[in-house]
């Protein structure tokens, strides 16, 4: 065979290992690689973006929604430094990523050539990455490649850097063969003695509690925590700040969320926490566990005893670990089963009736309330639209206030990530992996300005994501925050310029100027009509609503709640 060059390597490498999209902005160096992705169109779909933020954050929606790893090259020390933030919401919310940096070249390396790198541009994701390396040459690629993929997708899901020397792009090299990838088997139940202890303490709990976190819809274990849930009648709770919703908030054993159930938590005899963050921050005080016997199951060993030592850890994937746990408790007693999924549904409903209470707060206000928003949502949005959260004040009301039925069809960032930009840019990810359904990303008018660019690509991918803009003109969950703090910046909105009214920002306008559809809405008329178009439409659409200024002190009061 006729040697190829490094950029052709690296494409045909992608295609072998089932890569259908890949992530890159061009730049001077990168000319090969760009020529090799344009020859493989029609294998490998190409991904750009108008800057390397929005490149990262779009790879790592789509590597969520596809639960397996997303390639994204990028320019140079500044291509990487933009895409740091994919990096470090990569690392907290666990998604499998291979980040990969074209750097200098070899022949000049220390003299501070092009788009100069001091030592190693990958020295700068070190902290937030599980492995990485710099090609030494284009007869590596394939190797280093493939396990760059490897590592990625091996529980605990996380990102990974490759470096890619420019002028490793044009060395010519052997084509490797059509070999199948290594089949890589990870799903691992935790040992024989750990699945019996769980058994045992569940068995004879008198009052269980499982806790659920990201890991549990990370790795495909809804379903085994849904049985084992009903399997013993416990209430279920999930952690503060969702990213992956770990069970259905429709659930009758589904109370909601941890902070928000002290009582509840301090009144059981065993808690199952099975991959929580208790990411604490400062504001609310940890929750305490009284003398609930606690396990932490998690196939990440630097979780289980990271935020809380635990009376048991067990090390194991959840859905298998889940499964031999069932069989191992058997089956319970009829009423010893009953009379806990009662108390179980007292909490669900209490729930139900606390998120209407919250649903009628200024609901027909002159003014658009979340409350009003949400509900006007949940009647337009088809049947399966997956919700992206990112409205910062109104967070906490789309987990309580929209039905969770299919946790497959909700995204969030934890508060271990927390990062303002990330909705938008991830939702287009989401929308490309998953082009069967319809997207809908709910974002705080200042998030949306951190990353605004990236709907340029929705409209340039032709992509029906409905970007929802709350306006309630400016940063006021910071205000809301300094409440919670009983901080002077309480009353400082104004003075320290996190208000968006002089001069106003208009975001339709601006969409529109990128090629949406768009239109700024103020009544729950012109909203329903707005989104019953979007829904309607198989185009890029960007709603902005003017909403109401008080639903950042409902925040408030919601976490001052939460906190007991």
């Amino acid at each position: 065979m006729a040697p190829i060059t490094g950029a052709e390597s690296l494409v045909r490498t992608l295609v072998r290992l089932g890569v259908h999209d890949a992530f890159n902005i061009v730049g001077l160096g990168l000319f090969p690689l760009a020529e090799a992705f344009y020859a493989h169109r029609d294998e490998v779909r190409y991904v750009s973006a108008l800057n390397e933020t929005n490149l990262g954050l779009m790879a790592a929606g789509y590597a969520r929604a596809n639960r397996s790893a997303a390639f994204v090259n990028v320019y140079h020390a500044s291509g990487t430094g933009l895409g740091m933030m994919a990096l470090t919401t990569a690392w907290a919310d666990g998604v499998p990523m291979v980040f990969t940096t074209t750097t200098s070249s070899r022949a000049l390396a220390g003299r501070d050539q092009y788009a100069a790198v001091p030592r190693a541009v990958t020295e700068m994701s070190g902290q937030y990455t599980k492995w990485s390396a710099e090609i030494p040459s284009a007869d590596r690629i394939p190797e280093l490649v493939e396990r760059a993929f490897q590592i990625a997708n091996t529980p605990p899901y996380g990102p990974v850097h490759l470096a890619f020397p420019m002028d490793v792009w044009l060395e010519r090299t052997e084509e490797v063969g059509h070999r199948r990838p290594t089949e890589v088997l990870t799903d691992f139940a935790a040992a024989p003695t750990a699945v019996e202890r769980v058994a045992e303490l569940l068995r004879t709990s008198e009052r269980p509690v499982i806790v659920t976190g990201a890991e549990v819809a990370r790795y495909g274990a809804v379903d085994a925590t849904v049985a084992l849930a009903e399997q013993l009648g416990a209430t279920v709770l999930h952690e503060d700040k969702v990213a992956d919703l770990g069970f259905p908030t429709t659930h009758p054993q589904f109370a909601g969320r941890l902070g928000a159930h002290r009582p509840v938590v301090g009144q059981s005899d065993v808690v199952l926490l099975l991959g929580v963050e208790l990411t604490e921050s400062g504001l609310t005080r940890p929750v305490e566990f009284g003398s609930a016997t606690t396990i932490v199951l998690s196939p990440d060993p630097l979780l289980l005893t990271r935020q809380l030592r635990p009376d048991l850890a067990v090390l194991g994937a959840p859905r298998p670990t889940l499964e031999a746990v069932a069989a191992a408790v058997g089956t319970l007693p009829d009423e010893v089963r009953d009379a806990r999924a009662a108390a179980a549904r007292e909490l669900h409903d209490a729930r139900d009736a606390r998120n209407e209470r919250i649903r009628a707060i200024r609901f027909d206000a002159e003014e658009l309330a979340i409350g009003r928003i949400l509900t006007e949502l949940e009647a337009a949005m088809p049947a399966g639209t997956i919700v992206v959260n990112h409205c910062a004040s109104g967070e906490p009301f789309v987990e309580d206030l929209l039905p969770h039925p299919d946790t497959d069809a909700f995204f969030g960032i934890s508060s271990k990530a927390s990062a303002q930009g990330w909705g938008g840019p991830a939702s287009i990810g989401i929308q490309l992996a998953r082009p069967d359904r319809r997207v809908v990303a709910l974002l705080g008018d200042g998030g949306f300005m951190f990353s605004s660019s990236a709907i340029y690509a929705a409209a340039q991918q032709d992509l029906p994501v409905v970007f929802v803009i709350l306006n309630n003109g400016g940063w006021r969950d910071i205000g809301a925050l300094a409440a919670v703090a009983r901080s002077p910046l309480v009353d400082a909105e104004d003075v320290m310029g996190w208000t968006f009214g002089d001069p106003p920002i208009d975001h339709a306008a601006y969409a529109a100027s990128l090629g949406l559809d768009s239109r700024r809405v103020a009544t729950p008329g012109e909203l329903r009509a707005a989104l019953d178009k979007a829904f309607a439409d198989r185009r890029a659409t960007l709603i902005e609503v003017l909403n109401s200024p008080e639903d950042a002190h409902e925040f408030s009061r919601v976490f001052t709640q939460a906190d007991g």
